[in-house]
């Protein structure tokens, strides 16, 4: 008979999740985001996710596990109310755990993507508003999957490389972003953008490894284990059958 697991054997692995804290000690961001490029050593970064209803989990639980392996960095769920919302498929509740007028600025703002929550996110003038005013804080802003397309919209991927989730690649065009159809993640100045949903990891560890060297980003993907070995060669546009990519919809223009 195997012993049982008690909350002493976890604490020694580490798996606490981190402490949502919106403090104005954190490590401080420049005007502008001219922060430069290279490790953070002790500094706190301070990220926070923007949660709305109808966002896709995996865009922002898949980096916020992650996140939660670097001690320096502190998490902040913020939306435009801290009722409960449901997730963009309308199975699973979450909830911000700051208000947005609560946030005058932040390090790090993540930006998750979603479908129709997306769109009406980025029609309230309230949840815009505050993107943009945030974004005159950060450090970096990130766009997961979809969340890139908000970014683009309000004007910030202007002439920038960006990507997005497969299906809307095209949409960064119109709002004169510039979609790089090469990369799985995209880093152009203090924009980040990611493909669809489980990019976001991948996003994530790279700005890790921006923020606190390589063996912070590799201490973080050891402790979630990301080590993908997907079962079908189907992950992109460029490897899938083209009958899947069409039955999915295709890509839209």
């Amino acid at each position: 008979m195997t012993d049982p697991l008690d909350r002493r054997t976890f604490t020694s692995l580490g798996l606490a999740s981190t402490t949502a804290l919106l403090s104005s000690g954190s490590g401080a961001a420049e005007r502008g985001g001219s922060h430069p490029r290279g490790i953070r050593k002790d500094q706190r970064t301070t990220i926070t996710i923007l949660l709305y209803p109808g966002t896709t989990i995996l865009d922002w639980i898949g980096p916020c596990e992650a996140l939660a392996w670097v001690p320096e960095v502190d998490v902040v769920l913020a939306g435009k109310s801290t009722d409960l919302m449901k997730n963009d498929r309308g199975a699973i509740d979450y909830k911000a755990n700051v208000m947005l007028d609560q946030i005058e600025r932040t390090d790090v703002l993540i930006v998750p993507g979603g479908a129709k929550g997306l769109i009406d996110a980025t029609n309230d003038p309230i949840i815009s508003s505050w993107v943009r005013k945030i974004d005159m804080t950060t450090i970096y802003t990130v766009g997961i999957c979809t969340g890139a397309l908000m970014l683009s919209h309000l004007g910030l991927l202007k002439g920038r490389r960006a990507t997005t989730y497969w299906k809307f690649t095209g949409l960064l065009a119109k709002d004169n972003a510039i979609f790089d159809p090469t990369e799985r993640w995209v880093k152009d100045g203090k924009y980040w953008t990611s493909g669809g949903v489980s990019a976001g990891i991948d996003a994530t560890l790279a700005l890790i490894g921006d923020l606190y060297g390589t063996k912070a980003a590799m201490k973080a993907q050891l402790g979630i284990e990301y080590d993908p070995r997907p079962p079908y060669n189907a992950g992109s546009i460029h490897t899938a059958p083209l009958d899947v990519i069409n039955e999915l919809g295709g890509i839209v223009s």
